[in-house]
């Protein structure tokens, strides 16, 4: 199914571990990228460790920023600025790519608006990069019934963007999963950032969406 394909991922803490997400080996950009997991978590236990495992695919960037928003053209570090820097620096390119960001935008009360015009200006900019490659936009969990409204709201808008972005690109609905609300809090390392089961999770919902979507291939 997807068995030699390279993965690249734009993200934020959720995503981010101790010389992986900051290896300028692989790519120069990523030299002063903060991190937030590293050992003694297993870098094996990373969702993202799991889905490489499981399809029997390889890294190619991991570029994520901890505590980044999406939003922000202002910023260099944002996440709308970063994704034309998903492939090598010796030139190899993600066939598969995993764009997981929202959740320090709808915590920093960014507007709507705000996140709706860079949310799609990142996947316009994947587009035109990485034309090739298969685009997966996890969407925001319901972790928080005081923000469920509001996130709400932010995963209508990563969904219109990913319609708008085209056929390579499609919704992975975290929001939906079993990992929401108390079972979310339960599943973590400070209230916040997934523990091994809660990666584990994450890992099982977007396993779930790339076998039907890769089903064909």
């Amino acid at each position: 199914m997807l068995q030699g394909k390279k993965l690249s991922i734009l993200g934020d803490s959720l995503s981010a571990y101790k010389n992986v997400s900051n290896d300028a080996s692989v790519c120069d950009v990523l030299k002063y990228n903060p991190y937030f997991y590293k050992d003694p978590f297993p870098l094996e236990k990373m969702y993202w460790s799991r889905l490489l495992r499981e399809f029997g695919m390889t890294l190619c960037v991991n570029n994520s920023w901890s505590g980044g928003n999406l939003s922000g053209r202002d910023n260099p570090d944002a996440g709308v600025n970063r994704a034309h820097r998903l492939s090598r620096d010796d030139g190899t390119m993600p066939d598969v790519i995993i764009v997981l960001m929202g959740m320090n935008d709808l915590g920093r009360n960014v507007p709507l608006e705000v996140f709706a015009d860079d949310y799609q200006r990142t996947l316009n900019t994947v587009r035109n990069t990485y034309p090739d490659a298969e685009v997966c936009c996890v969407n925001l969990p319901d972790r928080d019934d005081k923000l469920k409204a509001r996130a709400e709201a932010f995963n209508r808008v990563i969904s219109h963007a990913v319609q708008v972005a085209g056929d390579r690109f499609f919704v992975v609905d975290l929001f939906s999963s079993r990992l929401n609300n108390d079972f979310y809090y339960t599943n973590t390392v400070d209230g916040l950032h997934p523990d091994e089961d809660g990666m584990r999770i994450i890992s099982e919902v977007i396993a779930d969406a790339w076998r039907v979507r890769f089903a064909k291939t």
